[in-house]
């Protein structure tokens, strides 16, 4: 008798662990980071921007229209 109760018990301690790492792993999936948005530098006055803002002509990165002209 006392075998089989042991048994349970390592069978839910290891059934609330897989729960537990499942809801885990869920909840990090979730979390929302940003794309890959390397900072760059403006070619005339080295301002860092977001490759997502950046203007590029030519191969060369602006922060700004003025900077582009």
């Amino acid at each position: 008798m006392g075998m089989i109760k042991l048994i349970i018990i390592i069978l839910i301690a290891w059934l609330g662990f897989s729960i537990w790492r499942k809801f885990k792993q869920s909840k990090s999936n979730n979390a929302t980071r940003p794309l890959s948005n390397k900072m760059l530098s403006c070619s005339v006055c080295e301002t860092h921007i977001p490759e997502s803002e950046a203007i590029i002509k030519n191969d060369k990165v602006f922060c700004c229209k003025k900077c582009s002209e």
